[in-house]
């Protein structure tokens, strides 16, 4: 017999042919091929790390290598960042090499991935809903947690349409989103908080509407300000207080009566349910100032105010928050004005006299002129027969008025311009035309003053022509009339006698 045919016993005495032997070993080849194969997911024991990976021992003939880059990925939320040795992984065999340089490499965030994937879908709702979790904010939005997997949520539909949200309020809150996309191979699921808070909004709006009722007051957020007013955040709805419902005062300015943040309490004033409109007010859940005005303003008072709007017809001056009266325009000055402006500028703070008080109507008629009256003590500035320069200022058929200063005027009569007839004052002056005048009259309580310029003119010299000295000395002495136009030292007596000695 020779020696490649000879028999082999075994241990237990039994013979075993090559033949056998190589067929034992192809078996248990096969076995370890049919547990251990690609996209398996296997459970192993960390067993060594190094710079590049671990070791994992998953009951292959060689451990499994778990490089650094297949422990986790971006896609995944993670709680524990590597392994330690003795730690028991499960894995996925992503390569497998046999024979004599047999080789084992594995994933362990493939079958992560897998796993959470199938338990996000697992947890869906029938309207694609799901329990997310706020992790950090990003461009454009925010990345959730969406069952250990990252989702993102674009910034437009974080909240409801045509409100803004800043994305770090969400970070670390736990709320309810809908998948509207989702791809296994992309690892992409992209989420909406919009859609969900519209329909739970459209719910809350439809009761408020139906529960709130003009003249109510609530308490609200101030969200924003702008220029022509607030907006209040009453839970499901904003309102608006315009700029004129924010105090009693005028001409307010929202940033100087409320921040932004600010709990208020405000009257609902209007409501419009189709366009889902609110109006609202804060100055009315405050006293109104006008309920106590008769008690503390009495005519004749002198006050002190700023001057909030001009008109045609007059200015308006606050006296306090809420509170306005009205210098109409002929008691602004004791000149003739054309606009309150002329005198008063928008801003300005003035001293006015009350001079009617309307508890009713919610008025205050005030004067401007009457604190400031030209006409006092002008016996002391101007006297009788002083000779003042003066200006013309209007014209008229019988006479000129004259100023001589701001708010004194007086009048010239047509018969006092000048010592010659005048039929028309403008054809000797003119407005605008500065002259002298003396004062021959002066009447403080009717504020008159009488002047005259023909009491300046040197008198022409009384001198007769000759041929009316002939006249004269030719007439008859008994006609009655020369006695009416001439200038004579004879009385009526003598004349009636010489009447009477002619019959």
């Amino acid at each position: 017999m020779t020696e490649e045919n000879r028999p082999i016993n075994g241990n237990d005495g039994n013979v075993l042919s090559n033949e056998g032997n190589e067929s034992m070993e192809s078996f248990l080849e096969k076995y370890e091929v049919g547990a251990i194969h690609r996209g398996k997911t296997v459970e192993g024991t960390v067993v060594e790390s190094n710079e590049d990976g671990w070791l994992v021992d998953v009951g292959f003939k060689c451990e499994g290598f778990l490089p650094r880059n297949e422990w986790s990925h971006r896609s995944l939320v993670e709680a524990k960042e590597v392994p330690s040795v003795g730690d028991t992984v499960r894995v996925q065999v992503v390569s497998l090499k046999q024979g004599e340089e047999a080789q084992l490499i594995v994933s362990r965030w493939r079958t992560e991935f897998d796993e959470r994937w199938d338990a996000m879908e697992s947890s869906l709702t029938g309207d694609d809903v799901l329990e997310v979790r706020g992790l950090r904010k990003v461009k454009g939005g925010l990345i959730v947690d969406c069952c250990g997997i990252e989702g993102f949520i674009p910034v437009s539909h974080l909240a409801e349409e045509g409100r803004g949200i800043n994305p770090s309020r969400l970070v670390d809150d736990t709320f309810s989103a809908k998948v509207i996309e989702r791809d296994r191979r992309k690892r992409r699921i992209v989420l909406s908080r919009r859609a969900l808070l519209e329909n739970e909004l459209m719910e809350e709006k439809r009761s408020f509407f139906e529960k709130t009722e003009t003249g109510q007051t609530l308490e609200g957020t101030v969200t924003s300000i702008t220029s022509f007013g607030v907006f209040v955040n009453l839970g499901p709805v904003e309102g608006l207080v315009h700029n004129t419902e924010l105090a009693w005062g005028r001409n307010v300015k929202p940033k100087e009566i409320v921040n932004k943040g600010d709990r208020v309490m405000v009257k609902i004033i209007g409501i419009d349910p189709e366009n889902t409109r609110v109006s609202l007010s804060i100055k009315q859940t405050q006293p109104d100032p006008w309920d106590s005005v008769a008690g503390r303003y009495t005519e004749g008072e002198v006050l002190t105010g700023k001057v909030t709007n001009l008109a045609d017809f007059g200015a308006f001056v606050e006296l306090e928050p809420g509170i306005e009266g009205l210098v109409h325009i002929g008691d602004i000055s004791w000149q003739r004005i054309r606009h309150p402006r002329e005198v008063l500028k928008k801003g300005q703070k003035v001293e006015v006299q009350v001079l009617s008080v309307d508890v009713e109507n919610k008025r205050i008629s005030l004067g401007y002129k009457q604190l400031h009256d030209p006409w006092k003590d002008i016996e002391e500035k101007y006297q009788v027969n002083g000779v003042y320069p003066v200006k013309i200022v209007r014209l008229t058929d019988f006479g000129a008025f004259v100023e001589l200063e701001d708010g004194i005027e007086g009048l010239i009569h047509v018969s006092q311009i000048s010592r010659k007839r005048v039929e028309k004052p403008r054809d000797v002056v003119s407005e605008g035309q500065e002259v002298q005048a003396r004062i021959i009259e002066i009447k403080p309580n009717e504020r008159r003053i009488r002047l005259s310029m023909s009491v300046l003119e040197e008198p022409e010299p009384r001198k007769e022509r000759e041929p009316e000295k002939r006249r004269r000395k030719n007439e008859p002495r008994n006609d009655p009339s020369q006695f009416m136009d001439g200038e004579t030292n004879v009385t009526i007596g003598d004349i009636i006698k010489e009447s009477l000695q002619g019959e």
